[in-house]
């Protein structure tokens, strides 16, 4: 059903609207936003969702009502959706063609993509003129999911993933299930799989949800309730830890793969090698463990990794750490219940190879 889940921040409020058909209502959307004759509009986005919605985004524009007398003027900025360009570098590209186009400070930063694209145009929004206005239009799942609620855009650094970031928040996010219908099959897994992340974390209804299997008749309510649990625990930095579960593992095998592997499908093996692992050392129930597994199956997440070894895992995840002695893993103790485990970072190849054995 739709939704509409009110962002309420220190100083800051702002709308995540979640339905079907809201690209098509994006230049109503944005207008309504503005107080000023003239508008500026950036719209960030990249080839394939170029070539699916921008001339449609376009004429919606140029057909929406405004008011009289206003001055519409909208450029477009395509920049490669892969996660190795979520950096400086295409920030920084960025901001210097909004500079080279003449954007004032009443510009409106449009991003309408998957999560490079939002988290992205997110920084260079934060960066340009001191902060101007930012609207996110997420495509995929994960983006609906990590970059709707909780105002942080985040970067890839050399030593990692998401190691530079700020907190900036949006005007306004407009989920349009319609596009996830676009995605191709990998994509929409790996989306899928942010959000039962989300979901161990949170445990409940959104947990359940997953057991009983998600669908198109289900999707939308379960992008609200993973946005509202995020929104809820946006200060909360115990819960923000939990949901780095199964990216200890998941992020070397990303890494392994020269990000070949969706990012979500990746963390979705990360999950599974941990939760198996934990089950078997003691850390948490063999039903527990089992109900995680059986949820990723029935919804068609990987639940093996059959591309990379212990060995070459455990190297990839203690890359980059300057030989600490301890490494910390998150651990789902019950559904709903998910907290930090540290464990000698010696040990790490074996309790990887304990959650690859079936």
């Amino acid at each position: 059903m739709p939704a509409n889940v009110k962002i309420n921040s220190a100083n800051h409020s702002y709308t995540i609207k979640i339905r079907k058909g809201l690209v098509e209502r994006l230049g109503l959307e944005i207008l309504k936003l503005n107080d000023d004759s003239d508008t500026e509009i950036a719209l960030i986005t990249d080839e394939k969702v170029s070539g699916l919605y921008l001339q449609k985004v376009i004429m919606n524009f140029q057909k929406c009502p405004k008011p009289e007398g206003t001055k519409l003027r909208i450029c477009e900025i395509l920049i490669d959706s892969h996660e190795t360009s979520k950096n400086f570098r295409t920030v920084s590209k960025m901001l210097e063609e909004i500079a080279a186009l003449g954007f004032s400070e009443r510009v409106c930063i449009a991003a309408l993509g998957g999560g490079v694209v939002c988290d992205a145009a997110g920084f260079a929004a934060g960066c340009y003129k001191n902060g101007v206005r930012l609207v996110l239009i997420p495509t995929t799942i994960a983006a609906m999911v990590k970059s709707s609620a909780g105002g942080h855009a985040r970067l890839n650094l050399s030593a990692g993933e998401n190691l530079a970031g700020m907190s900036y928040n949006p005007s306004l996010v407009l989920c349009d299930t319609e596009c996830l219908r676009t995605l191709p099959d990998d994509e929409y897994r790996s989306g899928l799989s942010e959000a039962f992340k989300t979901s161990i974390v949170a445990g409940g209804e959104i947990f359940r949800m997953f057991e009983r299997g998600i669908d198109s008749g289900n999707i939308e309510k379960l992008i609200e309730e993973c946005v509202k649990f995020r929104a809820d625990i946006s200060g909360n930095d115990d819960m923000q830890k939990a949901l780095k579960l199964g990216c200890v593992v998941g992020s070397a095998i990303g890494a392994l793969s020269m990000y070949e592997i969706q990012h979500g499908l990746a963390t979705a093996q990360g999950i599974a090698i941990t939760v198996r692992a934990a089950g078997k050392l003691g850390w948490c129930s063999e039903e527990t463990s089992e109900r995680i597994i059986n949820a990723m199956t029935k919804n068609n997440l990987p639940v093996t990794c059959k591309t990379f070894t212990p060995n070459e895992i455990s190297h990839a995840a203690l890359a980059n750490r300057n030989q600490e002695s301890n490494i910390n893993i998150v651990i789902a103790s019950e559904i709903g219940k998910c907290g930090i485990k540290s464990v000698k970072a010696d040990e790490l190849e074996r309790i990887i190879s304990v959650g690859m054995a079936m």
